[in-house]
């Protein structure tokens, strides 16, 4: 499949969920809740006990039987979520046909309830239509709280720790390198380049692949799986998420659509989970493969007989590593350009600090971080501005909990608004929906420095407790290398129009399961003080 035909599916598939229903469906979906909402009532009405005696927290007021379901938007419901806690405050209450969703919209809520309370708050609600029907049963994402789930997690952290990282800088550095080339050549494909370095890195890291274009098989294959997975809507939001016996039932009876769907999402999933295992499984039995993560993990797990142990938590973790350490790279990437595009004064500023240090006599390297606290602070405020996952990835409880005198049962959503956090004028004033890295910064006799007090948006972009990315080092390893490296080598700006007007990018992100810009101009131009370094290193 070309990148054109990739774009063709990503057209051809809904942006939401609800557009994969039929009015059939909806239909099935009110029966459905007055049905479960009456068992619920009739077994539930007898007298309380314990926490049960607490109130739920508070919450805009619902209707019988649907609750608050009619009143979310199908799009973006973070923004929502955000009216509502300026309303009934950071921590929040709502009934979804008979689901208990609490919504926490501050930072210390989030640490207080996700991270001190672990142990309760790491499970993940049900996710049984893209984890049972849909392929993505391999995820760490959809795997419930337990012991395959922390098998997983310590196969990924072994490989993406800060140690492990710190392995891979060398082949990060090269790569950035032939990003920047690619960018001399062809500037205007700066978000197609973005994409393949990126996804150069992680598959060269993970199962030892030299990716071979933009067109790479195992890139497109990933990025056609996360198209349909977008294309399901809200994760846990489908009635077979609330009902899985529902799965059992053909999916027609939700419409050719969704039907169509579903198989088009287990095709797609299932290359992702199988085709570059296989490869690299053989290769490694070969004696031809090239060190990486997968060999290691096969290594470790290789019985006398050739067998391997864990396979499916080997092959699991493995395939979702891509999706996984890619999706917060590659949109802050281009949320960067954009910000800079816009902001021509702090890349000017910024620049004038790389400069200071770097003389023009080379390259920005990882011994550098702590010398550019202007570059730290544009980072800070890219995972800020635009977060990637603005909804966050729901958690769920294991057990009925009491906080701040109200009352969390057992089997809650639970819900972090990280847009919300991101948002917070008490923790970012200022104008907290604007972009603003001198918010991170302080000056001392013309020489900048890091604000500690404030707070580090990576304590949020990156979820919270035991579910926080376990690729977030690496992350931020390559997503600093491109902001330092493109602002040492790149001036940003916008793209005029034939009538010489500037073509301005579309603040307006796409959003799904993450959020991330819309295709964008810019303009590239190689800063002069660095060109004949850039060519020097590129012609060796």
């Amino acid at each position: 499949m070309s990148s054109a035909a990739n774009e063709t599916l990503a057209k051809t598939l809904p942006a939401a969920s609800a557009s994969l229903f039929n009015t059939q469906s909806l239909s099935y979906i009110i029966f459905l809740s007055f049905l479960v909402a009456g068992i619920k009532f009739w077994y539930g009405s007898g007298q309380k006990k314990g926490y049960e005696r607490l109130p739920f927290p508070p919450g805009p007021k619902g209707i019988p039987i649907l609750g608050n379901a009619l009143q979310l938007p199908l799009k973006a419901p973070w923004i929502k979520f955000k009216d509502w806690a300026a309303v009934h405050g950071d921590v929040f209450y709502l009934s979804m046909m008979g689901q208990h969703v609490v919504v926490l919209n501050s930072y210390e809520s989030g640490l207080d309830l996700l991270h001190k309370r672990g142990a309760i708050y790491s499970d993940r609600p049900g996710m049984a239509l893209v984890r049972d029907h849909g392929g993505w049963k391999f995820s760490i994402v959809t795997e419930p709280y337990g012991d395959v789930f922390h098998l997983k997690r310590r196969y990924i952290n072994q490989a993406l720790n800060p140690s492990g990282t710190k392995k891979q800088y060398n082949m990060l550095n090269d790569n950035m390198r032939l990003f920047i080339q690619s960018l001399l050549q062809n500037p205007s494909k700066i978000q197609a380049y973005n994409r393949m370095y990126t996804g150069a890195n992680i598959m060269m890291m993970t199962y030892g692949h030299q990716v071979t274009g933009e067109d790479d098989e195992y890139i497109r294959n990933a990025d056609d799986a996360m198209i349909t997975l977008e294309a399901s809507g809200t994760i846990g939001a489908h009635p077979i998420d609330m009902w899985p016996i529902l799965g059992s039932l053909p999916f027609s009876i939700w419409g050719k659509k969704f039907a169509d769907h579903m198989v088009t999402m287990k095709k797609t999933t299932n290359l992702v989970s199988t085709l570059p295992y296989d490869n690299i499984k053989q290769k490694f039995f070969d004696g031809t493969a090239v060190p990486s993560m997968a060999t290691s993990l096969l290594e470790e797990n290789l019985n006398p007989d050739k067998t391997i142990n864990n396979e499916e938590c080997i092959n699991g973790s493995l395939a979702i590593v891509y999706i996984g350490a890619s999706l917060i790279t590659v949109a802050s990437i281009d949320t960067f350009i954009i910000a800079m595009m816009l902001n021509l004064d702090v890349q000017r500023e910024a620049q004038e600090t790389i400069d200071e240090l770097l003389q023009g006599e080379r390259l920005p390297t990882w011994e550098d971080r702590e010398s550019l606290p202007y570059v730290e602070a544009i980072l800070k405020e890219v995972l800020r501005w635009k977060p990637v996952v603005p909804g966050g990835i729901p958690h769920r409880s294991i057990q009925d909990d009491e906080y701040n005198g109200q009352f969390i049962p057992k089997g809650t959503m639970m819900i972090f608004n990280v847009l919300a956090m991101m948002y917070n004028p008490k923790e970012f004033p200022d104008d907290p929906e604007g972009f603003n890295p001198r918010r991170f910064l302080k000056s001392d006799g013309g020489k900048y420095g890091l604000r500690t007090h404030v707070r580090d948006p990576a304590d949020i972009a990156f979820g919270f407790g035991r579910r926080v990315c376990p690729g977030r080092h690496f992350a931020d390893a390559w997503l600093w290398l491109s902001i330092a490296t493109l602002l040492a080598t790149f001036e940003i700006s916008l793209e005029l129009d034939a009538a010489g007007n500037p073509i301005l990018p579309d603040l307006e992100y796409e959003v799904g399961l993450v959020s991330h810009p819309k295709p964008y101009k810019c303009l590239l131009k190689p800063r002069s003080q660095m060109a004949s370094l850039l060519a020097s290193e590129f012609n060796h």
